[in-house]
């Protein structure tokens, strides 16, 4: 069949189906393909890019004691926005570390040394993963760092979907990888964004924090202080389009991860960010 009629005969049938925004066939099957296309054991789409990285970072948070009032999320001196104006949306106060002239991602001696002297707990390490500009990058070191300090690592791919590191899935380096299926991604469905980890914890903790502070399965729920759950989930079209574009191969050369300048920003500055944090 014809990909182009068979991307308008499922999105009809999804209408018509009136499953169109809830935890649906496509929204599960869509992510499972996703997940085994990269190496990876779970896959979660959200609603967008900056939904999937909000999911997974919430969970990551949610590890803190009560009495811990605030943390930080370590990026990028140079890096892509949403790594540290999401964090600021969560609560959680982004702390810059050098990055590396030519392959634009915090070596693992920077990283171990910034460690050492940020003052706060960290809820995370967000590293862009820069496809294409690696080059020796060691980033089975940089895990290895953040498991000694029981930190989270989080890779932001961008739209690189199904990337692999010396062979290996990025799963197999990182706690959890964020990517996007927008303009310019292997897979662009519009907006969307996908969470991958090999952790069933991990995954279930951001499937509750995307579903309204619902679990996966009936009956499972997740109690949090200052917030109910986001509704970040998919819709079913948008689900189904990313499944059938994986499923006939029509992946496009994404465009490189877009990243900037971001310490000293005078947004970090402003009287919204200081009240969220």
């Amino acid at each position: 069949m014809d990909m182009q009629k068979r991307l308008i005969d499922t999105e009809l049938s999804v209408l018509e189906s009136g499953v169109w925004g809830t935890i649906g066939g496509y929204s599960v099957s869509a992510a499972k393909a996703l997940a085994e296309y990269s190496g990876a054991n779970f896959g979660l789409l959200c609603h967008s890019y900056d939904a999937a990285y909000e999911a997974v970072l919430r969970h990551f948070g949610a590890r803190f004691d009560e009495s811990q009032t605030s943390d930080a999320t370590v990026v990028g001196e140079v890096s892509a926005p949403a790594d540290s104006l999401v964090a600021v949306c969560v609560g959680s106060t982004p702390v810059f570390a050098d990055v590396c002239e030519n392959c634009g991602m915090i070596r693992p001696k920077t990283l171990a040394a910034f460690l050492e002297n940020v003052n706060l707990p960290v809820r995370a390490v967000v590293l862009d993963y820069l496809v294409g500009k690696k080059e020796d990058y060691k980033l089975s070191r940089v895990y290895e760092i953040c498991r000694e300090k029981k930190i989270p690592l989080i890779l932001n791919v961008g739209g690189y979907i199904g990337a692999r590191h010396e062979g290996k899935p990025l799963t197999d380096f990182c706690d959890a990888a964020i990517f996007d299926l927008g303009k310019g991604s292997a897979i662009d469905v519009g907006m969307s964004g996908l969470i991958l980890t090999n952790e069933m914890g991990i995954f279930q903790g951001a499937f509750a924090y995307h579903n309204c502070g619902r679990g996966f399965g009936e009956g499972a729920s997740l109690v949090m202080n200052d917030i109910v759950g986001g509704d970040l989930r998919v819709t079913e079209w948008t689900a189904a389009a990313a499944q059938i574009l994986l499923e006939e191969g029509a992946l496009a050369t994404p465009t490189p991860l877009r990243q900037e300048r971001m310490k000293g920003q005078p947004v970090f500055d402003t009287p919204y960010v200081k009240k969220q944090l």
